[in-house]
């Protein structure tokens, strides 16, 4: 026994007994049920009323093929299209109140359908074509706080509620012959580029009836669609959905009914007020009342100007985005904009705030990068330092004084250096007399670094005599290891270590003092002489 395409596979019926079968309980098979709304998607709703006082109305053409076929079990014979086909006319109409609800009526007409003698489950002839279906009303309400405009983007929610009465002819297929009601609700997002989801549920009361062996009764409706712009702003769409019910009641061994189907159309929202929807496609082939295939056209109208069709009109053509804000202003157009820049009126770099760059000491680096803005940095000076200066109570230098190793020879590398902290001495008068400091590392011991630095801050004061300084004004004075600046476990820090320093004495009100190293000649001279400690010899010194 194998199931066919859209079809009812009765599971105990014969033809040899069909003839003598009592008649079963007809039911409407129409699964088509369209809304009269322009912007419903067919037979899924959107969320959106209409607008308040607003109608809309128009037909809905459908014609569906093999919407009730009978497979009789044994295969010696084929199967059975009770309703063949069927073209079916719902007359629509539909009103807004309060952008809040709409309300709506569907007049169904079965215009022509045909199939084969229904003999088979009881009657003699055909089914009878022209009858009316079951009248249907319908009510949407939009859910606060997700009731979204025409126009708009996000998510939208509403209540439904779908009444049917018995005014449609049983026997035909065209009713159900009792009150029907379905109460559901839609949920769906309208993204800004104008694309609409759409899904539908809810609960259809239906009489129970039994019809071939197949049990019809309550079901659950369901539905997805999509709407996606084509030409937006000439009001053309397409639109796609899958709905369909699930039958709540069936009888034992016998298989669920879910008819469904899938449709595909064009829609276009032309600017007269009149929307155009064609299209079609197929059924499940997996229950009753799902047809081979369905074909529908419609054409929904609403009076132009009223606000629905301003509000289809928005939807065509949706506000341009809004503009971003004007850039600051710019007055002197140097990038710097706002609050941020310090000197709006004159063009500055952005390092300086929009400000002009200044240079006090005219050395060309500009003060920001001068580490030393009031002092020039001469031809060999450096981020606008000079190679020496005077900071409060030293003459700074920038680089080290350096010396032969375990020497007190001057590097010719060093001569600029000493020749700058000349010019400082000699540019500056008031001052009355700098100390020389000599400085060493840790290495060897205390005697060998005292006397190694005392004859390296001689030699340094005798450079600068000889470059113009006067010899009264000079001092010098070692202090061998014992002011380090720096760990001397790394090289990095007995480099620091090894130095000369240049401070400047305070002034004298009366006949400047001796210097610190006189003073220490003068005390060895008059100590006994086996209390002067020998020098180390020089093989085991280590090297400076």
């Amino acid at each position: 026994m194998k199931p066919s395409h859209l079809s009812l596979l009765l599971l105990a019926l014969g033809l040899s007994t069909a003839a003598s079968a009592q008649p079963d309980t007809r039911f409407n098979v129409q699964l088509f049920r369209p809304s009269g709304a322009p912007q419903d998607l067919v037979v899924v709703q959107q969320s959106r009323p209409l607008s308040h006082l607003s109608v809309a109305g128009g037909p809905y053409f459908s014609y569906s093929v093999n919407p009730l076929t009978l497979v009789p079990e044994g295969g010696d014979v084929g199967k059975i299209s009770l309703v063949g086909n069927r073209l079916q006319l719902d007359a629509m109409a539909t009103v807004g109140l309060f952008d809040w609800a709409e309300v709506g009526v569907d007049m169904p007409l079965i215009l022509a359908q045909g199939g084969q003698n229904l003999e088979v489950i009881g009657t003699e002839g055909s089914v009878e074509s022209f009858v009316p279906g079951d009248l249907r009303l319908t009510g949407k309400l939009a859910i606060p706080g997700l009731r979204r405009p025409a126009e708009g983007k996000g998510f939208g929610a509403a209540l439904t509620l779908n009444v049917s009465f018995p005014t449609g002819v049983q026997e035909a297929f065209a009713g159900d012959g009792e009150l029907t009601w379905a109460p559901g609700m839609v949920l769906d997002y309208r993204f800004g580029n104008g694309i609409l989801l759409a899904l539908n549920g809810g609960f259809w009361k239906r009489p129970d009836h039994v019809f071939a062996g197949a049990s019809v009764g309550d079901m659950l409706p369901f539905g997805i669609g999509t709407e996606v712009p084509i030409l937006r702003g000439s009001g053309i769409t397409a639109v796609g959905m899958v709905h369909g019910a699930v039958g709540l009641e069936k009888l034992p061994d016998e298989p669920r009914q879910v008819p469904a189907e899938l449709l595909l159309g064009l829609r276009w929202y032309s600017s007269t007020g009149l929307t155009f929807t064609f299209g079609g496609g197929a059924g499940c082939g997996c229950s009753l009342a799902s047809p081979n295939l369905s074909f529908f056209t419609s054409i929904i109208w609403i009076p132009a100007k009223t606000r629905e069709w301003e509000a289809l009109e928005k939807f065509k053509d949706p506000p341009e985005p809004t503009p971003p804000p004007p850039p600051p202003v710019d007055p002197d157009g140097d990038s710097v904009i706002g609050e941020g820049d310090l000197c709006p009126d004159v063009p500055g770099p952005v390092a300086n705030s929009g400000c002009p760059d200044t240079d006090r000491d005219g050395d060309t680096v500009v003060d920001r990068l001068d580490k030393c803005p009031d002092q020039p940095a001469g031809k060999k000076g450096r981020d606008g330092c000079p190679l020496a200066r005077r900071d409060g109570n030293k003459i700074v230098i920038l680089e080290q004084v350096n010396f032969a190793t375990d020497q007190d020879v001057i590097l010719s590398e060093s001569f600029p250096i000493l020749e700058e902290v000349a010019r400082v001495m000699n540019e500056n008068p008031e001052v009355d007399r700098i100390l020389v400091e000599g400085h060493t590392d840790a290495r060897a011991s205390d005697a060998y670094n005292l006397d190694l630095s005392k004859r390296r801050a001689a030699s340094v004061v005798r450079f600068l005599i000889e470059s113009g300084v006067a010899a009264e004004r000079l001092c010098s004075q070692g202090f061998g290891r014992s002011r380090p600046l720096a760990d001397n476990n790394t090289e990095e820090g007995m480099a620091l270590n090894r130095r000369v320093e240049f401070t400047i004495q305070p002034p004298s009100d009366g006949p400047r003092p001796p210097c610190p190293d006189e003073l220490d000649k003068k005390v060895k001279r008059v100590r006994p002489k086996t209390l002067v400690p020998k020098a180390p010899a020089p093989a085991t010194v280590p090297k400076k």
